[in-house]
């Protein structure tokens, strides 16, 4: 009797250790079903984001020309994927990346020269598909200056530079604005359908602006205004205003007005006249930006009155109430997702793949992006495409701004 009593605890044991174990097996497979693959989101500026992959803080960045070729010229990371090769398949394509705001009162007060400032950029896109070596040259000696650019301990070229990050921008007058997602969502805290890219647009500029370069009679203004713009001077893809100021005597030739530095043209002037046929019409000072939702706030407090920045921030605070308008596109393209020189990935498919495989080895990939930018979009539209969790990095689990459903 007493044999068969410890042969039924035994067995008894066993089908509970059964069950535990089946149990367990059971949950190990629930929580890796349910759980999501997360990649971790750093906000950084640009010229930052090589000295961050280089010295492994992140394993990723996504920004824009020519901080795209240095790192890539320069070892320090390889380029996997441009915002063509990044879901949803096509948007961004020939989307507007950089283009030209002016606030709706200086349009308001001053017509004919905000038409010349939009005319100036259509000249310039022009300059630069006419001669793509001297805007390149140009550009090269703007954003770098003439000294070699140390990237990782290698002296690089800035012309050689700037021939590399040409050859993934395209500049034109006529690419459609996107419209936002992702942001839009994250900054009203649910999902929304995104921005009608049509509300931010003032088409009567432009049209004035290519009456001008059809030679139509000028208006001038009763008075010489200071007009003040913002730009990125670490991106290439204001290179349209670059040439027009360090060219301005092929562009009065062909077209009878230009913007003209007061003294000799060297580095990045940071003052210039606005000329229609030899008569001073306006007075226009530079200021340089990091970002183009910083820029964006200066337009919103009357700091500026013009700016080149990204699509992207100006269309977002456009919508949140910044009293600006959208002229016209200035480049599309530009942007440049680099990783880490010996990650196990060659394009956005495999990136996926590697997110995926770090998540479950909880190493979550750390990706540096500028805030606010259209870099930022991008990546998290594509990762909400990609059912992938994006949390900012060095929060705690509670202060996390998660990514849209």
């Amino acid at each position: 009797m007493r044999e068969v009593h410890i042969v039924l605890i035994c067995g008894l044991m066993l089908i509970v250790g059964l069950i535990i174990s089946d149990a367990y097996m059971y949950r190990e497979v629930t929580d890796r079903s349910l759980g999501t693959a997360e990649v971790r989101l750093v906000y950084a500026t640009s010229g930052i984001m090589p000295q961050l992959l280089n010295t492994s803080q992140v394993d990723s960045f996504f920004v824009w020309e020519p901080v795209v070729s240095t790192a890539v010229m320069g070892n320090i990371g390889s380029e996997i994927a441009t915002e063509a090769d990044i879901p949803p398949v096509g948007k961004w394509t020939d989307s507007a990346c950089t283009i030209l705001v002016m606030r709706n009162d200086f349009i308001m007060k001053y017509p004919e020269i905000a038409a010349y400032l939009s005319a100036v950029t259509m000249a310039g896109i022009q300059q630069i598909h006419t001669d793509p070596d001297d805007a390149q040259n140009i550009t090269a000696s703007w954003v770098f200056g003439s000294q070699p650019i140390r990237s990782a301990g290698v002296f690089l070229d800035p012309e050689d530079v700037e021939e590399h990050s040409f050859k993934n921008l395209n500049f034109t007058d006529t690419a459609p604005f996107p419209g936002i997602t992702a942001m839009s969502s994250m900054e009203q805290g649910q999902a929304v359908s995104g921005t009608d890219p049509s509300e931010f647009l003032d088409e009567s500029v432009a049209m004035r602006a290519k009456e001008l370069l059809n030679g139509s009679e000028p208006e001038f203004p009763a008075e010489v205004p200071t007009v003040r713009i913002g730009y990125l001077p670490s991106s290439d893809q204001p290179a349209p205003l670059y040439v027009a100021i360090k060219d301005p005597d092929t562009m009065y030739a062909t077209y009878g007005f230009c913007l003209k530095p007061p003294g000799p043209v060297s580095g990045h002037p940071g003052r210039c006249d606005l000329v229609v046929d030899n008569r001073t019409i306006a007075h226009v000072t530079l200021l340089p930006g990091q970002v183009g939702g910083g820029i964006m706030t200066g337009l919103g407090q009357n700091a500026m009155d013009a700016a080149y920045i990204g699509s992207v921030p100006a269309e977002m605070q456009i919508s949140m109430g910044n009293n600006a308008s959208g002229i016209q596109s200035v480049c599309a393209g530009g942007s440049g997702l680099i990783v880490r020189n010996d990650a196990p990935c060659t394009d956005w498919d495999s990136f996926v793949s590697w997110i995926k495989e770090r998540s479950e080895e909880h190493k979550p990939v750390i990706i540096a992006v500028p805030q606010s930018s259209i870099q930022e979009e991008i990546i998290r539209e594509a990762f909400a495409y990609e059912n992938i969790q994006i949390t900012l990095y060095g929060l705690s689990p509670h202060d996390l701004i998660q990514d849209i459903p």
